[in-house]
């Protein structure tokens, strides 16, 4: 069952003109560039200390969860260098879920080219990480415990972190798919009943897999950090 974003037809009628065709995954990622650009980062500019809106005093508790998140995992004050990176990843991927419940939208995370692109973005990510944090030294991360047994432990973790993005990106990308393939076929036998109950299932699909893809990643980079003995 396709699923296409309402923008899809007329985005792409108009650039068919000048022999351009886009994928509606790839104008869902453009359209939540620009919904960060020119709505949430303006929206940002309006946080104030005193008397702050409800709007800012949930953001305020989502980041808070980031901060303990970070901090948890890569250690106190990890989140004054992470929570950036982890931050935008999750608001990006909570977003893209959340979008496919709406029925005018479709979810750019339903694509296997974005979920398993967020994969590679995780991999170099936590790479460069290791690499930053202990230069050379990094390859220690990928010899074992016993040095005699180190080639057979580094063709084991080369394919043990190649398998990383794959499987972050496969995990997404079929749950997402998956749920909103379910949702429209429950849907369809069912419009008057179905919507509320799917949107509430669809709302924690979507939570649960931003959850899971941001504690991985992170738990990625603080194996990249760590000192290995």
């Amino acid at each position: 069952m396709e699923h296409y974003s309402i923008f899809y037809k007329p985005v792409n009628s108009f650039l068919n003109m000048y022999g351009v065709h886009l994928d509606d995954w790839f104008i869902m990622l453009i359209f939540i560039t620009l919904l960060f650009a020119f709505v949430f980062i303006p929206l940002s500019k309006k946080f104030v200390v005193k008397n702050p809106s409800r709007w800012q005093l949930a953001l305020e508790l989502i980041v808070k969860g980031f901060i303990a998140l970070i901090d948890e995992q890569i250690g106190k004050g990890g989140h004054k260098r992470f929570l950036p990176f982890i931050g935008t990843l999750g608001f990006f991927i909570f977003t893209a879920n959340f979008l496919g419940l709406i029925f005018i939208f479709s979810a750019p995370t339903s694509s296997p080219f974005v979920t398993f692109g967020l994969g590679i973005l995780s991999f170099v990510t936590y790479n460069l990480v290791g690499i930053k944090t202990h230069g050379l030294k990094y390859i220690k991360h990928f010899l074992g415990p016993i040095l005699f047994m180190a080639p057979l432990f580094l063709i084991i973790e080369i394919f043990s972190h190649l398998s990383r993005p794959f499987s972050l990106g496969l995990r997404l990308f079929a749950n997402i798919f998956g749920e909103h393939q379910v949702s429209g076929i429950i849907t369809s036998l069912s419009p008057a009943i179905a919507p509320i109950p799917l949107m509430a299932i669809g709302l924690f699909a979507a939570l649960m897999q931003t959850f899971v893809f941001v504690l991985l990643t992170t738990i990625y980079i603080a194996g990249a950090e760590a000192e290995e003995h």
